[in-house]
């Protein structure tokens, strides 16, 4: 196997692994990745710039949250995940403030998911609006010459998720057949 392949196959892992974990907590489902579905997992910034996530499902609140997942499965502090980090927050300001620009928002969550921490020093205020407005500054090519909006800020970080999930979580997880009794009788899913 090639190094590019080892990679691209340590991604898919990646991918695997967290979604599975995420479903296990019944409260998220993600049927569509973008290995095999990258059309719904692609969305358009304000520049009309394509972004693709790992994975594309939904929240079961009510109503229920589309959630968009983006997966690092880095496992030490080296490589570029704080820098990625920066991009992903712009994207998903973008991504939101073209939905408004178009007259309806779709209300997306937008979900970081690592093996490894990163930033530790500023880890509280990842989230944030400030942020994302510091995110904007990085990479202004996203806003496509529009204005920073301060409201949306705060908007976009209420929706933003930051997870680490250690290799280890895996032996927590419920089997296939756990999660499926347990769904039934949960019924999160509004199936009955």
């Amino acid at each position: 196997m090639s190094a590019a392949e080892s990679v691209q196959q340590d991604g898919i892992d990646g991918v695997d692994f967290a979604k599975r974990w995420l479903e296990s907590t019944t409260w998220i489902d993600l049927p569509f990745d973008a290995y095999n579905n990258a059309p719904i997992c692609t969305l358009t910034r304000l520049d009309n710039k394509m972004k693709r996530y790992d994975l594309f499902g939904s929240i079961h609140t009510s109503p229920p949250s589309p959630v968009y997942v983006e997966v690092k499965n880095y496992t030490s502090t080296g490589g570029k995940q704080g820098e990625e980090y920066w991009e992903f927050l712009a994207n998903a300001y973008s991504i939101t403030a073209r939905d408004i620009k178009n007259g309806e928002d779709g209300r997306r969550e937008f979900m970081w998911i690592t093996r490894h921490p990163f930033n530790q020093t500023d880890w509280t205020a990842l989230t944030s609006a400030g942020r994302i407005n510091a995110a904007l500054g990085k990479h202004p090519e996203v806003l496509d010459g529009q204005a920073i909006d301060i409201d949306l800020l705060s908007t976009v970080a209420d929706r933003l998720w930051l997870l680490v999930v250690h290799q280890r979580q895996e032996g927590l997880m419920l089997s296939a057949e756990e999660l499926s009794i347990v769904e039934s009788r949960l019924n999160r899913k509004g199936k009955k």
